[in-house]
């Protein structure tokens, strides 16, 4: 079969596969492996990919030091542990998936210290040096008070970027900005000509070619700082008209979805006179609803509301994760414990069963991802008693993403 069809028709074939496939496919023969591991058929594979796949379809998990993945399902979330680079450090330390994009995970240590670009599709992995220190930390200066990443596709120059932001305890406001780039395997500073602000403990969401940050202005209401990585620049996006600005009973969420920048906002109420509650403030707020908006051309346009009496569930604060593929449902991930698929027809959220996952590793930090062909390997290894520092170079032959409090 493999020799009767032309090589333009098998190459249409291989791009509506799945990689699992395509991996084994390889074997078949060399020109199937020539035509699987070539840049132009991984380009042409992930933009067909991402065609069929606009909602993603695979959820990807950070809970203590594990990544675990599952395919989206209406049924079912069957989650399997993934083996990730992390796992190479003598500490075993927790991980924190800081964005996906095209397949690739971009992750990182608790501290945020060591950072790797990961594709958990074909295990090729790239270590990312760390950042150099700019002007503003000195000898004895002391250690940043907010150190927060994005990590986006820059269609202009073909290259995945990782960008970091520094705040630093002299001023309370933003003082570093940098960008790595992955063609170029360094760093160089970019500068920043917005106004100050303070950052958020949080990490950027990518969203058409720009990473977008949850700042906060001087009067210590939110806003959206996004960095076009066409361009490296920023801009600021106010956030859509709230209904109130008690941001101590608010919570605040960012989400790639269908392309687009979204933003959830969670409206929640004390449980006890705050004067009398014990224990961390977080605990006593309890949901009372949410709206989600999306960005469209610079304006805010309201998508839906998802009420208390529609989750049959006390809980604290939503975060979505994906729409179905009809577009009727949305799977929300409610206090990092629990999945449901909210009907934005009927307005009832039905809860998903999950295998794999453990209630007492919660809470959980999901993210989507698409599977590609894409490989970042730079064939640096780290050492388990060595740390972050790359031992040795190899060759491999394997083939080729309290107050305002916020959560991602």
């Amino acid at each position: 079969m493999a020799a009767s069809l032309p090589l333009e028709l098998i190459t249409e074939i291989f791009t509506k596969l799945p990689v699992k496939s395509l991996h084994r496919f390889k074997c078949v023969s060399k020109t199937w492996n020539s035509i699987i591991t070539s840049t132009k058929f991984i380009k042409q594979h992930l933009r067909q990919t991402l065609i069929l796949n606009t909602n993603f379809n695979n959820i990807i998990i950070s809970s203590n030091n594990s990544i675990f993945s599952s395919a989206i399902s209406a049924v079912k979330l069957r989650f399997d542990i993934i083996n990730h680079p992390l796992n190479n450090l003598f500490h075993r330390p927790a991980v924190d998936i800081i964005e996906s994009v095209h397949g690739l995970l971009l992750i990182a240590d608790y501290p945020k210290q060591t950072l790797y670009l990961f594709n958990p599709s074909n295990k090729t992995q790239r270590f990312v040096p760390p950042a150099p220190s700019g002007p503003s930390r000195k000898p004895g200066f002391g250690f940043g008070l907010v150190d927060v990443f994005g990590f986006g596709y820059d269609s202009v120059t073909d290259d995945y970027k990782v960008v970091r932001l520094v705040q630093w305890f002299d001023s309370g406001l933003c003082r570093e900005t940098s960008v790595y780039s992955m063609r170029n395997d360094s760093w160089e500073s970019v500068n920043d000509k917005t106004v100050p602000y303070s950052l958020q403990q949080t990490n950027a969401v990518a969203a058409q070619e720009k990473l977008c940050f949850v700042v906060s202005s001087r009067d210590s209401k939110p806003v959206l700082k996004c960095f076009d990585l066409r361009t490296s620049t920023f801009s600021l996006v106010n956030h859509p008209e709230l209904d109130s600005y008690d941001f101590g009973k608010m919570t605040m969420s960012l989400r790639n979805l269908r392309g687009c920048l979204c933003l959830l906002m969670n409206y929640q109420e004390h449980k006890v006179d705050p004067a009398k509650a014990m224990g961390d403030p977080l605990y006593n707020r309890q949901f009372l609803y949410a709206d989600v908006w999306e960005l469209n051309e610079s304006k805010w346009v309201k998508l839906f509301r998802i009420r208390k009496n529609e989750i049959h569930k006390d809980c604290m604060y939503l975060r979505l994760v994906t729409y179905s593929k009809d577009m009727k449902s949305v799977l929300v991930e409610v206090d990092g414990i629990w999945f449901g698929w909210y009907d934005l027809v009927s307005n009832r959220i039905e809860r998903v069963p999950v295998q794999g996952l453990r209630v007492e590793d919660s809470p959980y930090l999901a993210s989507t991802y698409v599977e590609s062909l894409v490989s970042v390997e730079n064939n640096k290894v780290v050492s388990k008693k060595e740390g972050t520092r790359p031992k040795k170079t190899i060759e491999k032959n394997d083939f080729l993403s309290s107050g305002f409090k916020l959560k991602l």
